[in-house]
């Protein structure tokens, strides 16, 4: 009975865990359905645009892809179900508030932009469905035996999505088109940042906030270039079952070493904009972090010792 409580204690505290571990240190962004925005609608994400530097600029006078000025924001219902249509505006106004902010965009323009950006990614969203309801009737008997598991776009229908959505998202920000995609790569710094600016006492100031999201996102871009060039070099790893989890605490604990450097960098730029409460209020957060980690780590050692 001992072990078997010890087993549902681990079990647990390792499922807790590993969500960190597959959300990685660098809050990779997201696939956000939005990130916020937890529905049941099958809506593709913003990140996407995060690419939008190395995609060639889809023609807007294609017949296929509609203007946003023809939508009516009261006959478009934004779920195909029973979301309503205030939620998903909520979502993209709080997400959207530093950058019509940053890139001083007025209140009826920013108004405008959600509304629009509501509509787009709902047409995308359902066109999505759509597509992906028609494959699975085509399939219903194949799936129905089990020799199918599961529905997915071809590259080549991710591809036309992905120049859809580049063109009405164009459409819907027009000038500030490229800040956005740029707003977009920094937001899961922004969104940490944020988070710690609001548990202060007194929040941070726009100046202090704006350059710890800069700081955060330059050190993890470093971070993640680091990773993928050592990943590339070692290439694929290969672990008999009995060596399954060394090899795997052995990646964990290289990327933990990584994690601490980069805590250091960041709290030694970090330095001069904070107070000392806040200083040490911020490095407790970034400690508690790789602390998460590291417990992932020791727990892996309790439940191979089982």
């Amino acid at each position: 009975m001992k072990n078997l409580s010890i087993v549902v204690t681990v079990t647990a505290l390792i499922a807790f865990s590993l969500g960190y571990l597959v959300r990685g240190y660098a809050e990779r962004t997201p696939n956000v359905s939005e990130d916020t925005e937890k529905s049941t609608v099958r809506e593709h994400t913003e990140n996407s645009a995060t690419q939008a530097q190395t995609i060639v600029r889809a023609d807007p006078s294609n017949a296929n892809i509609p203007s946003t000025a023809s939508f009516d924001h009261e006959a478009v219902i934004t779920s195909t179900r029973s979301t309503p249509r205030e939620l998903y505006v909520k979502n993209k106004r709080d997400r959207l508030e530093d950058f019509f902010l940053i890139n001083g965009i007025g209140a009826d323009r920013a108004e405008q932009i959600i509304q629009d950006l509501v509509d787009a990614d709902h047409y995308l969203s359902q066109k999505g469905n759509t597509l992906i309801d028609r494959r699975t009737a085509e399939k219903a008997e194949q799936i129905a035996q089990g020799g199918v598991t599961g529905i997915s776009a071809t590259a080549e229908e991710r591809a036309e999505h992905a120049a859809e959505k580049e063109t009405l998202h164009r459409q819907v920000f027009g000038e500030y088109y490229e800040a956005y995609g740029e707003y977009l790569r920094s937001y899961p710094q922004r969104r940490r940042i944020g988070t710690f600016s609001s548990s202060l006492p007194e929040p941070l100031e726009y100046a202090a906030k704006e350059t710890l999201v800069q700081i955060l996102y330059e050190e993890n871009s470093k971070f993640e270039s680091k990773l993928r060039g050592e990943s590339a070099g070692s290439g694929a790893r290969t672990a008999s079952t009995s060596q399954g989890w060394e090899a795997d605490k052995e990646k964990y604990s290289e990327r933990l070493i990584a994690m601490r450097s980069l805590n250091e960098r960041v709290m030694d730029r970090a330095k001069a904009y904070l107070t000392s409460s806040q200083f040490g209020q911020f490095k407790r957060q970034l400690d508690n972090e790789v602390r998460r980690f590291e417990l992932l780590i020791e727990l892996g050692d309790v439940e191979e010792a089982l």
